[in-house]
C-alpha cells in the first residue's frame, strides 16, 4: 500500500501523463494559521504575534504529507496597518516533492460604520517547488516478487527539478464584536509550476469564511466571558469544492471544539464528498496558546490513512504601554478566541482607543 501511495504521489504531482489538478494543502486549525487563511488577518493583534503550525497527514502510510507554517505579524497603530511575513512548507513523500512559499502580507483597517470594521488585505508570494527523483518509485522499481528498489528502474522524464515563481493573493473581511465574514482569492497570477513542458498553472482558489460568537456568560470583574462560537469555511479550487463547519466552546483557559469537513451532497459523478470529523483542544497560558486537533477520517481512506495530527502554537509580545493601559481585549471572535491583546472585539470603544494610541 505504501508503494502504491508513493507511485500515485509521483504521478499526480509531476503530471507525467495528465494535467495536474492538485489542490493547496489544507489545515484543520484554520484560524490558528491566520495569515494562511487570509491576509486580512495580518496584524489583527496587539504587539507582535508569532504563530507556528505542524500537520502530519495520513501517518498510516508513512507520513505521506507533512506541512509546516510559521508567521510573524504586527499592527502599526499610527497607520491603521498590519504587516507580516509568512512561510509555508508542504512536504510530500518525505522530501520527494517539496513546495516552499514565503509571503509578505499587508492589511489596512477602517471603521465601515459604527462598531463594524473592514479589513482589505494583500500578500505577495515567492514559491519554490522541487522534486527529488531518488526518492520516487516508478513501476520498473518493483520486481516480480513485489520487492521495491527506489532508483533501480528508469527515471521519469523531468526537464527541471526546481521551479520558482511569483504569486499574489487578495482578501477582504468585515467584523464586529460577535460576527466576522470575508473572502480570499489565492493565486491571482496562476503561475506555471510544471517540471515538464506540460502546463501546470496553479488554480485560483476562492475561500469564503465567517461565523458568529454567542456569549452566554459575560465577563464580570475581570473574569473571562464564556462563549460558544460557530464557524463556516468554504473553498473552491479547480473543479473541487470543500466545506468546513465547526463549533467551539470556551471556558478559560480551555477551549474545546469539533468540526466537520466535507459536503452534504454528492458531486463529481455521484461520488460522496465526505472527509473528516475533527475534534480539537486549545490551552491558554497568558500570551501563549497551544492547540491540538485530530482528523478522524470518515471517507474511503479511513481504513489505512490514520487521519491527521495537527499542532498549533501562538505567542504574543505585548508592548509595555498596552500592558500599562490594561488593553486586554478579546480578538475577532474566530481568531484564537481565548487570547486577549487584540483590537477586535472593542466595539464602540475601539475607534476611541485607537485614536488614543495614535497620539
Amino acid at each position: 500500500m505504501k508503494s502504491k501511495i508513493r507511485i500515485a504521489v509521483a504521478a499526480l504531482l509531476l503530471g507525467v501523463t495528465t494535467i495536474v489538478r492538485g489542490q493547496d494543502a489544507q489545515l484543520s486549525q484554520t484560524y490558528q494559521a491566520p495569515l494562511y487563511l487570509s491576509p486580512s488577518f495580518t496584524g489583527l493583534t496587539n504587539g507582535t504575534r508569532f504563530a507556528l503550525n505542524y500537520r502530519n497527514q495520513w501517518p498510516g502510510v508513512g507520513s505521506a504529507y507533512q506541512d509546516y507554517a510559521f508567521s510573524v505579524d504586527y499592527f502599526f497603530n499610527r497607520f491603521n496597518s498590519g504587516v507580516g511575513l509568512f512561510w509555508f512548507c508542504d512536504n510530500a513523500g518525505k522530501g520527494m516533492i517539496m513546495d516552499h512559499s514565503v509571503s509578505a502580507c499587508y492589511a489596512y483597517e477602517f471603521e465601515l460604520m459604527e462598531g463594524i470594521f473592514l479589513r482589505p488585505g494583500l500578500s505577495f508570494d515567492l514559491r519554490n517547488k522541487s522534486v527529488d527523483q531518488s526518492k520516487m518509485i516508478v513501476w520498473s522499481d518493483i520486481t516480480a516478487d513485489g520487492k521495491v528498489t527506489p532508483g533501480h528502474g528508469t527515471t521519469l522524464n523531468i526537464e527541471r527539478t526546481r521551479v520558482t515563481k511569483f504569486d499574489a493573493s487578495a482578501s477582504v473581511m468585515a467584523y464586529n464584536d460577535d460576527f466576522w465574514g470575508g473572502i480570499t482569492f489565492n493565486h491571482l497570477i496562476q503561475p506555471n509550476i510544471s517540471f515538464t513542458d506540460a502546463k501546470d498553472k496553479v488554480g485560483l482558489k476562492t475561500t469564503v469564511f465567517g461565523g458568529y460568537r454567542i456569549t452566554y456568560q459575560p465577563s464580570y470583574r475581570g473574569s473571562e466571558p464564556k462563549t460558544v462560537t460557530f464557524s463556516l469555511l468554504y473553498q473552491h479550487q479547480y473543479q473541487f469544492n470543500q466545506l468546513m463547519l465547526g463549533a467551539t466552546w470556551y471556558y478559560y483557559p480551555i477551549e474545546v471544539g469539533v468540526s466537520y469537513r466535507g459536503l452534504f451532497f454528492k458531486v463529481a459523478g455521484e461520488l460522496s464528498n465526505t472527509d473528516a470529523v475533527i475534534p480539537n483542544l486549545g490551552i491558554n497560558i497568558g500570551p501563549f496558546r497551544v492547540g491540538y486537533s485530530y482528523d478522524l477520517t470518515v471517507s474511503e481512506f479511513s481504513s489505512f490513512g490514520n487521519g491527521a495530527h495537527e499542532i498549533s502554537m501562538i505567542y504574543r509580545l505585548i508592548p509595555d504601554d498596552l500592558r500599562r493601559r490594561n488593553y486586554k481585549i478579546k480578538p475577532v471572535p474566530c481568531s484564537e478566541p481565548i487570547m486577549g491583546y487584540s483590537y477586535a472585539g472593542m466595539g464602540k470603544r475601539k475607534a476611541a482607543a485607537r485614536k488614543g494610541l495614535h497620539k
